[in-house]
Order: C-alpha cells, then structure tokens, then sequence
C-alpha cells in the first residue's frame, strides 16, 4: 500500500471548504481489501511464486499464486467463501484487517462503483490475477483538448491555485499545465495579477 500511495496519481477538489479533498485515481481501500486478499488466499506451498503488484500506464495488477481453492467455481468467486488459510484469515479478522469474511469482493465493487471507476476484472488459472483499469489520458502527460477547460474551471473555484495543486488536481506534468496556462492566456481567456508567489489568476472569458 505504501508502493501504491506513492505511485499512483490523486487529484485535489475544491469544494468551498478552507481543505482541499485529495482523491485518488483509484479508491485505497479497494485497493486495501485485493492486497489482503492476495496474501489470505494465495497458496503459500506454491514455490518461487510471490504476491505481485504491477502497475501499467493503463492498468493496475494484483496477482495471487495458486489459482481458486479446490472446491470452488469461478461463477461462485466473489459470492461463497472457501478460505484456502484459514489460520492467516482468522489472524487478520482479529487484527482488523478484515471485516467480515467473504466480503471483500463486493466491497471492491461497491467501493469502485461509488467512485463511479470500471469494476475490477478477474482473471483465474495457476493465478488469481485482478485488475484495475486506470485512464490513460492521466497519466501520459500529454495535453489533451479538454485540459485547458478543466484548467479554467479550476482556476475559476480557486483562483489562488497553485501549478502544483494544477498538476495534483488534473494528474499531468508541470509542463503540460503551463503549456496549457500559456494556451489560455494567449487566447484572452485568462491573466495574472501579482507575482508567481502570493499572486492569483483572474478569468477573463469562461467560454
């Protein structure tokens, strides 16, 4: 969780209040319950095999050796719980990690569902593989048509805001915020009063 933290893109939401809300491309507590799932149900006699955390440009994959346990179909995965270790998942239910058992999937789906994300895709043969979809169009840094709009948008709920908070906000590169800045004022749309430090922007023409 902490590679992931670290890793992944987050936005920041003005919402009229003095604290800025963080979000991140994809819910941490989904992302939470597949990791301890991974580690509850993999099977641990499989050897050289690991728990593995991939991220894509488009896609984030955590894969759990071992396949489904025996005795359970996938079109139950998700629905019926058959732990694989019992023991690991009793100790992590006493350590709070774990609600309740045999909900962690649909706590994913909820919780992805509610950031209004693609559900998770599952993948089952030696592994237990699942994905999350992530947009590409945030994290390949380039400008598209639409960034200067949001930029506009943004500028006009806060016009205090910072290119840092910009780029946090909208999940491209520094660059790729002032090229679009320098679009923006080029096309009278908005301009700078004051210094870079302690100054704001003023919106000329919304439309």
């Amino acid at each position: 969780m902490i590679f992931l933290k670290k890793h992944l893109n987050v936005r920041y939401e003005f919402d009229g209040s003095p604290q800025r809300q963080k979000i991140p491309e994809l819910p941490y507590e989904a992302l939470r319950e597949a990791v301890i799932n991974a580690i509850v149900h993999r099977d641990y006699f499989q050897k050289g095999a690991n728990v593995m955390v991939e991220l894509f440009d488009n896609r984030l994959e955590i894969t759990s050796p071992g396949g489904l346990p025996k005795g359970l179909r996938e079109e139950d995965f998700g629905s019926v719980s058959l732990l694989r270790n019992p023991n690991i998942a009793n100790l992590l239910h006493r350590a709070g990690l774990i609600e309740k058992m045999g909900t962690g999937i649909l706590r994913i789906h909820n919780l992805l569902q509610r950031a209004d994300l693609p559900d998770a895709e599952y993948k089952f043969s030696d592994f237990v593989i699942v994905t999350f979809r992530r947009e590409i169009n945030k994290t390949s840094g380039k400008m598209s048509g639409k960034t200067p709009e949001r930029i506009l948008k943004i500028i006009n709920e806060n016009p205090s805001v910072t290119i840092v908070e910009m780029e946090h906000s909208i999940g491209l590169t520094q660059r790729t915020i002032e090229r679009a800045l320098s679009k923006l004022k080029k096309t009278g749309k908005i301009r700078r009063i004051g210094p870079d430090k302690g100054g704001q922007w003023k919106v000329i023409n919304l439309t």
